[in-house]
């Protein structure tokens, strides 16, 4: 049992020296999430993807909603922690409703990923079978943190479900008279004149708030295991150049004659023309990127510092009443690697495509005719652009922003425990 699941971890199964091997069979996780959210071209009626997409969505508007009303009593009754625990999930849900929403309107740019993948696995088997097995090597990798992004995103919400159970548990083992303290949710809800601890409106919220979370999870794999074989696909085109350029001169000498000239300069430009396809399909690719997460990345940039910042203030001002709360600790740590893995890719992103450049500074451009150089010097100013993730008001998606966001959460946190105090 070991040895097979080792095997498909390591895609041992797959013999890429002599057989094409499809690229939606080599990422399944990946594709299979595709397919459960149907923004693929597959055998299905539309209707079932509308039917999931308006479950989700009913689901997250209702949750919202709740968290809204309770956010606005919160306020009401100038209670800072049931503020900040209601404003927290308020942004939360609210960032599931604008992924489904980018989903929706993004499809053909999914399309545009998977036609890119066949394209590229394509390409690996044909004219570019020397860079096989590095290549391979890439997905290989893509796939292992895909799969790790899959359990721990799962696992989160799975922490909290199960602490939410825990403490339900621990609530009727210690409270034989009902008398006192309410029953345990997972949400703080609030509905003027409905006690959310009386049966069986708290099974019927204990229930809805366990089906939001993983309705949740599920919605964010789809989200974070895509957004890391996007990002992975574009590196893997700037390596296919790089590889490229690195051979684009070889075999290549100053000619003695016309003859060899005329020759060497035919090789040059056939290589040329390879390397200019692939340096426009992945520029093509990143935008199709940029239009489906730059919205959610630039939300990200802008609520994740204040979901750590309240959840890390509601964990330590409920632990002080001596009360420890794993959701809201799950929460915020599940939040900082969630927002520390786009600004990890992002940054990636930016530094494989700018060492397209230092290849081309790399390639022996002295042993070559003149009228390369151009396409060259083209392609080294196009890689040194900035990605087209920015907008007005925004800072770049890297990790130095990352680390200004949570510097910036853990001083509005004092300052929030500070007033709490006063």
């Amino acid at each position: 049992m070991f040895e097979k699941i080792k095997s498909i971890y390591n895609k041992s199964n797959y013999d890429i020296s002599s057989e094409f091997v499809n690229p939606l069979d080599y990422h399944k996780t990946f594709y299979f999430i595709l397919k459960q959210f149907r923004v693929v071209d597959v055998d299905s009626s539309k209707n079932k993807y509308c039917n999931q997409n308006i479950i989700l969505f009913t689901i997250g508007a209702i949750a919202n909603t709740l968290m809204l009303i309770s956010l606005c009593h919160g306020i009401h009754k100038m209670e800072i922690p049931h503020i900040t625990e209601a404003g927290t999930y308020c942004i939360v849900l609210s960032y599931k409703l604008l992924i489904l929403s980018c989903t929706k309107i993004n499809v053909v740019h999914y399309e545009n990923l998977l036609k890119s993948m066949k394209e590229d696995f394509k390409y690996i088997f044909t004219n570019g079978k020397k860079y096989r097995e590095r290549f391979f090597g890439l997905q290989l990798v893509t796939w292992k943190i895909s799969l790790f992004s899959v359990i721990f995103t799962f696992s989160i919400p799975v922490g909290m479900i199960i602490s939410a159970f825990g403490s339900l548990l621990y609530y009727l083992l210690t409270n034989e008279s009902r008398n006192g303290n309410k029953r345990p949710l997972l949400f703080p809800f609030y509905i003027h004149g409905v006690d959310f601890g009386d049966t069986p409106i708290y099974e019927i919220a204990f229930t809805f708030s366990n089906i939001c979370t993983l309705a949740y999870a599920y919605n964010y794999i789809f989200m974070i295991q895509t957004q890391i074989v996007w990002v992975r696909q574009i590196t893997s085109k700037a390596d296919i150049i790089i590889w490229n350029l690195q051979d684009l001169l070889r075999d290549i000498y100053p000619p003695t004659n016309e003859t060899q000239r005329a020759y060497f300069l035919n090789l040059i430009k056939h290589r040329m023309r390879d390397i200019v396809r692939q340096h426009q399909s992945m520029y093509s690719l990143m935008e199709d990127y940029s239009q489906v997460y730059k919205k959610l990345l630039l939300f990200e940039q802008k609520c994740c510092g204040p979901v750590v910042c309240l959840t890390a203030y509601c964990a330590t001002e409920k632990l002080a009443e001596g009360e420890l709360n794993v959701v809201l600790i799950l929460l915020c740590v599940g939040t900082i690697v969630m927002h520390y893995i786009p600004s990890h890719l992002c940054t990636f992103l930016t530094i494989k495509v700018r060492s397209i450049c230092d290849a081309c500074w790399d390639t022996p451009f002295w042993n070559a005719d003149k009228a390369i150089r151009p396409y060259i010097v083209l392609i080294m100013q196009r890689s040194l652009r900035p990605l087209p993730l920015r907008a007005a008001g925004f800072e770049d998606i890297c990790i130095q922003t990352f680390s200004r966001k949570m510097t910036s959460a853990y001083s509005y946190f004092n300052m929030l425990r500070q007033a709490n105090r006063k």
